[in-house]
């Protein structure tokens, strides 16, 4: 008896969602890990933002930011979690005649070094994150090399999942001709889990750029909810669907002011 190529593919795929320690966890569980940045799972997520009314003509910018996570056991009860940040970029013009542009913008590494956690601990992880100068057009990136230190703190209570994560970065090298960066960071995490399958939580990330020299032009600070539901399609991987909306009530002039965002992550076998 011979097997067909969709066949094969079908039980290597069943196969591998049976010795997946992932699989054999149940819904909750993983929706704690989903809402733990550094957890022991490996993700693919593709999240989607659409920012209206950024720049001087007020004009929609779109961000579509694929964030893998790739955890990796190094021995002594410590992990590196591996986390990148690939962001495709569609900006508004910023000044008359100019076009739309589209593209690749700074690519961003962190690698977080965590120990195991303990049972009802705090779980934290600290590391390096870069910013790599990838943009393919200068309007979609800083034209600099950055590095600086990352950091990640959550404690689990009950449904509740809350902590942070916080990275600053100055440039090292680049383009002379560019604008120097030193760049904050501050993610809120907050998630509520409603049941086996959804949650709520805050959506959105504080930043301030130090070089501003007028504070009003420092700081964006979201303020937005998620909701999030965990699905297991026969014969696929669970898959995380992520939907929510905020404002900048505080932002640079001509940023934008609300936004939307939707994302979808895909739980591999490791």
């Amino acid at each position: 008896m011979t097997l067909s190529k969709h066949s094969l593919r079908g039980a290597m795929a069943a196969a591998s969602l049976a010795v997946s320690p992932v699989w054999a966890q149940d819904d909750s569980d993983l929706q704690k890990k989903l809402a733990n940045p550094i957890a022991d799972i490996v993700t693919l997520p593709f999240q989607w933002t659409t920012n209206f009314n950024a720049g001087p003509f007020e004009k929609p910018q779109y961000t579509l930011n694929i964030q893998p996570v790739y955890p990796v056991k190094i021995g002594g009860g410590w992990s590196l979690i591996n986390r990148a940040i690939v962001p495709l970029l569609s900006n508004p013009a910023l000044l008359p005649g100019q076009d739309r542009k589209d593209g690749l913008g700074d690519i961003t590494y962190e690698g977080f070094f965590a120990p195991t956690p303990s049972a009802g601990g705090w779980i934290w992880g600290v590391g390096p994150a870069m910013v790599m100068r990838t943009a393919t057009d200068e309007r979609l990136g800083a034209g600099k090399w950055s590095l600086g230190p990352a950091v990640v703190g959550i404690k689990e209570s009950g449904p509740w999942t809350v902590g942070a994560l916080a990275t600053q970065v100055w440039s090292v090298a680049g383009d002379d001709n560019r604008p120097n960066v030193s760049a904050f960071t501050f993610q809120p995490i907050v998630s509520y889990r409603l049941d086996s399958k959804q949650s709520l939580g805050y959506v959105g990330i504080v930043t301030a750029d130090w070089e501003q020299t007028r504070s009003s032009q420092r700081w964006t600070v979201p303020l937005g909810v998620s909701y999030s539901l965990l699905v297991r399609p026969e014969g696929f991987v669970p898959m995380n669907f992520v939907v929510g909306a905020g404002y900048n009530v505080i932002r640079p002039d001509n940023a934008s002011d609300w936004f939307v965002r939707f994302q979808v992550n895909f739980v591999l076998p490791k």
